[in-house]
């Protein structure tokens, strides 16, 4: 499968999209000014399970895992990778702004330490929206967008445990995690919009550029885990299979064939429509 039909205009994907951020309006409208609604309920239904599940969970949000797991995939799917990358920044670009234009406290700052559950980091200011969910939940679109919900759902719930684990590791209030998902999903589908008539990130040189970034990032995970120390293994992992991923896809045919040889999946496509 490849991803010739990922601009084509499916009612069914725009009301998907729709019926989403409808729900993550509605939590909204019902959380209102309260923003410890719902805190301690979904803090208690995490505890189940182990801070280290969480804490692998959350880095989902992280964009340079979301490249790892993307990176030996970008060449099958360039219209997917150059739309996810323009969605991610739309919608975090959006997520900065209201972060530092609505400085709230997190939960950390105002509750107890004795009511709250934190893994990882403590983090106390700069709380809405959730960062991480608006990065899960910007990378579902494009691939719903593509898949459909028969293959996509699987993406669709790691995102929303993604955005729940936000509250599990005690660094988001419920509404700051409703708020990323509403980013996100806005901000991957204007992308996705976007670069159907935007169409620089699908030339050649393009592309290796945008690969290139995301080789660096992707191979900082092992020396940076945001807070989280018990994800290292993980990040390893994650780190590896990208790097591989890149190290098979691209390299390999370039010694191989050359320049043109490892390039004839994208001859041309940045012109197609």
């Amino acid at each position: 499968m490849n991803d010739q039909g990922l601009h084509a205009r499916n009612p069914l994907f725009d009301a998907s999209i729709l019926g989403l951020g409808l729900l993550c309006a509605l939590g909204l409208v019902a959380i209102g000014d309260d923003w410890t609604s719902g805190f301690f309920a979904a803090q208690a239904a995490s505890h189940p399970l182990p801070p280290w599940l969480w804490e692998t969970l959350t880095t989902l949000g992280d964009g340079r895992v979301q490249l790892a797991l993307l990176l030996p995939f970008c060449l099958r799917y360039p219209r997917v990778f150059w739309a996810l990358l323009v969605g991610a920044l739309l919608a975090g670009a959006l997520s900065r702004g209201l972060k530092l234009g609505l400085p709230t406290p997190r939960p950390a700052a105002v509750l107890d330490a004795s009511r709250i559950t934190i893994i990882g980091v403590r983090l106390t200011t700069h709380s809405f929206p959730s960062g991480h969910t608006v990065s899960a939940f910007s990378f579902v679109v494009p691939w719903l967008a593509l898949l459909g919900w028969r293959r996509a759902w699987p993406i669709v719930a790691l995102a929303v445990l993604a955005g729940f684990s936000r509250i599990a590791v005690g660094a988001h209030w419920p509404g700051d995690v409703l708020a990323g998902a509403l980013i996100g999903l806005l901000g991957g589908w204007v992308g996705l919009r976007l670069t159907h008539q935007f169409r620089w990130g699908l030339g050649i040189r393009a592309h290796w550029s945008l690969i290139a970034l995301a080789v660096i990032a992707v191979a900082t995970l092992p020396f940076d885990g945001q807070g989280y120390p018990d994800t290292l293994a993980w990040r390893i992992s994650v780190c590896l299979w990208g790097l591989g991923g890149f190290a098979l896809i691209y390299l390999r045919p370039l010694l191989r064939g050359g320049w043109w040889a490892a390039n004839r999946p994208l001859e041309g496509l940045a012109g197609k429509q």
